[in-house]
């Protein structure tokens, strides 16, 4: 049961970089993002595996002949099986 419970906190906080990283692209008040993350550095949460999640869900290629990192492709996944409940 920890073991779940540390992966739900991992992922938690991945998307939680995700969003971060998409409201700083949206140019969103930095002291408002800052007031939202409860951080004064909103960047703590912005890792590479967060922009990679964010580029997936975006439908943001990869350079060509590159593989896709492991979340860049679930993003990918994720956005794709959204689009297709919409249709």
């Amino acid at each position: 049961m920890l073991y779940a419970l540390t992966d739900a906190l991992t992922y938690n906080y991945l998307l939680v970089g995700a969003l971060a990283a998409y409201l700083q692209e949206e140019e969103l008040d930095a002291e408002l993002l800052c007031r939202y993350l409860q951080s004064p550095n909103p960047d703590r949460y912005i890792n590479q595996d967060a922009l990679d999640l964010l580029a997936g869900l975006m439908g943001r290629s990869v350079a060509e002949g590159q593989p896709a990192p492991t979340w860049h492709f679930i993003g990918g996944q994720i956005a794709k099986c959204g689009i297709q409940q919409h249709d």
